[in-house]
């Protein structure tokens, strides 16, 4: 008898700084949801992994006075070291800067290309890096 498929993901948070109380309790609740359907016989998938393409990251960086990289690095180890701290087992944890996703991702944009569910449109707004939004924007 084949298992029933679940899959549970946790946010990818920015990584422009150290992780928090708020990143523990999600990290902490995935992982009881997804041990709990192994328990129950389900074949249970935890992912979640570390976004690196943001703006915040780039300006954490600037006022630190390293690179983005640098800062990503030093940052994503802190967010594996507080899943190991509080026994957390992601079946992947990626970052996005890793051969894998950018492969993965490449191929989506491939896919959805062929299949016409991209096209082009020119949006014009103001975005808040805080509030992480476009405002008031007109399309042509």
């Amino acid at each position: 008898m084949e298992k029933k498929k679940f899959y549970l993901t946790a946010a990818i948070p920015y990584v422009n700084a150290k992780p928090h109380l708020g990143h523990a309790q999600e990290f902490v609740e995935g992982d009881t949801i997804a041990r709990h359907k192994r328990q129950r016989g389900f074949e249970a998938r935890y992912i979640s992994g570390a976004d690196e393409n943001s703006l915040k990251n780039v300006q954490a960086a600037e006022k630190e006075g390293i690179t983005p990289r640098e800062l990503c690095d030093r940052n994503c180890a802190a967010f594996t070291e507080l899943a190991e701290a509080l026994n957390v087992k992601f079946d992947v944890f990626f970052r996005s800067s890793s051969q894998v996703h950018v492969k993965s991702s490449q191929e989506l944009w491939r896919r959805c290309g062929e299949s016409g569910d991209i096209y082009t449109k020119t949006y014009r707004g103001l975005y808040c890096v805080g509030c992480e939004l476009f405002y008031a924007g007109r399309t042509q």
